[in-house]
């Protein structure tokens, strides 16, 4: 290249620079893939999502990401499939994979074994994380380094209640643990099934989690820094009391045959239930279940009066390292993690907001969310990522948790296989 050219070549390319410089004023900056300006990446783009329930929240921001990326073509698959990990792996191996996927983060390995795979993208220095709280980053940090965007909605646990039941039975919403169980035995004595419940590994665990932030308190709040251990006694003691409230028959006579958590929440909007303890992401499937019924949600109250909500943020995708598209995955996965397309998702989720700048849009989120009293607890299962010696820690507890619940391990056993693998 002649002298002259190359002059003139590194003008245009300070012309093009300052261009860019005004025409971004005082807008909010992301970080610029290859393609340049906001508007100018362009392509196709696949989408897998693992559930149903979040597919209108999907076509929401899809919808607003055109509009500020017209020449990007989106298309999305719902895979709402058991094996969804097991698809997906296929699809990403055989290099048909989508440009963006699902998974939950680090409450399991999967997100781990991409990333050791290279299989997922290093989004660290690629995408403008401003807006993410720094205990959502979490679910997709990786040694060190972020591997996908997660969601600002507060995946928590809360006890749904039949209000006019409530009225017709004159129950009242407890202040403390002690009434809580005498609540139980209450509505039990009426010939009603105190708490809707499947025989579920997950569902289990979204009643024990809340359970024991009532019950056991100061040992939940120790869980936040670690100085309270998985396996500690009041761990193995909320078992223990979960063990006494099926054998008094709070579950229902026959609740592990209830092998189906959608099966759980129909039982309550069918009215067989006064309550279920589950996510708060359940709210909108028990509106549409029963659009009549008249339901609330309170947290479950620890002796002292006090309550807090266990939750997490949710995770959201992860960029295909071999996109063929990749300037415009990379648009996608910034405009996930911006204010607009957080606030589209959570409000059309009708969540439970874990950021103080989107409110939530559902009066059943807000009522979830002032139960907590503004206090957030650690959730306990989501240790095992952060604190696993062996890595192994989630797949211990997806195998072998339930078991303690039909009396195939004991409490005891079941912690010490936990502890096995835990730090």
């Amino acid at each position: 290249m002649s002298t002259l050219r190359k002059v003139y070549a590194v003008l245009v390319i300070c012309i093009l620079s300052m261009g860019m410089v005004f025409a971004n004023g005082a807008k909010e900056t992301v970080p610029q893939t290859s393609s340049g300006a906001e508007g100018e990446a362009s392509g196709s783009l696949v989408i897998w999502e693992h559930s149903y329930s979040f597919e209108d929240s999907l076509k929401q921001v899809i919808e607003g990401f055109k509009k500020a990326y017209p020449n990007v073509k989106v298309d999305y698959e719902i895979k709402a499939d058991s094996s969804y990990y097991s698809i997906l792996s296929t699809a990403l191996q055989s290099g048909d994979g989508p440009d963006l996927f699902w998974t939950n983060g680090t409450p399991t390995a999967n997100l781990a074994d991409y990333v050791k795979n290279g299989i997922c993208l290093d989004l660290t220095d690629k995408i403008d994380y401003g807006f993410i709280s720094p205990e959502a980053k979490l679910l997709g940090t990786i040694d060190g380094r972020l591997y996908s965007v997660p969601w600002m909605t507060l995946d928590t646990r809360t006890c749904y209640y039949n209000k006019t039941m409530f009225k017709e039975h004159g129950w009242k919403v407890p202040t403390t643990f002690s009434e809580f169980e005498k609540l139980l035995a209450d509505i039990n004595a009426a010939g009603i099934t105190p708490i809707s419940l499947a025989y579920d590994t997950w569902s289990l665990l979204f009643i024990y989690e809340p359970v024991m932030s009532a019950y056991q308190p100061a040992y939940t709040r120790g869980l936040a820094d670690y100085s309270s251990k998985t396996t500690d006694q009041a761990a193995i003691d909320t078992m223990y009391k979960l063990l006494e409230w099926a054998d008094k028959g709070y579950f229902g006579k026959n609740w592990l045959g209830v092998v189906d958590s959608s099966a759980q929440t129909l039982a309550f909007t069918t009215g067989k239930a006064a309550l279920n303890i589950d996510g708060s992401w359940a709210a909108s499937t028990i509106a549409q279940n029963n659009p009549d019924l008249d339901f609330g949600a309170f947290a479950i109250p620890a002796e002292d009066g006090t309550t807090g909500l266990v939750g997490t943020s949710a995770n959201g995708f992860s960029v295909n390292a071999k996109s063929a598209s990749m300037d415009a995955a990379l648009a996608f996965a910034n405009y996930c993690a911006s204010k607009e397309g957080q606030t589209i998702w959570v409000q059309s989720q009708g969540a439970v907001s874990a950021s103080p700048n989107i409110e939530a849009a559902t009066e059943i989120a807000k009522e979830i969310s002032a139960g907590g009293k503004g206090n957030i607890y650690t959730s306990w299962q989501s240790l095992f990522s952060n604190y696993s010696s062996t890595g192994n820690a989630s797949n211990v507890w997806y195998e072998d948790f339930h078991k303690v619940f039909d009396r195939e391990m004991t409490p005891e056993a079941f912690m010490a296989e936990l502890k096995k693998e835990m730090k």
